[in-house]
């Protein structure tokens, strides 16, 4: 494989990591029918927090 081709295969392994992240926390029911190893890493994630409330709570 090429430099290209390796990096068009990362691309594209990291957008199906990311419709299937996205698809489980979408889903709580698949979520606890799925195997363990992929609930530990749910576990794992922190929540995300938008930029606007932490901001706007440093400043109180």
């Amino acid at each position: 494989m090429t430099g290209e081709e390796n990096f068009r295969l990362i691309r594209e392994i990291e957008a199906n990591r990311a419709f299937l992240l996205a698809t489980y926390r979408q889903n709580p029911l698949l979520l606890a029918q799925t195997e363990p190893r992929i609930r530990e890493l749910f576990e794992s994630i922190p929540t995300a927090v938008p930029e606007a409330s932490s901001q706007s709570a440093e400043n109180q």
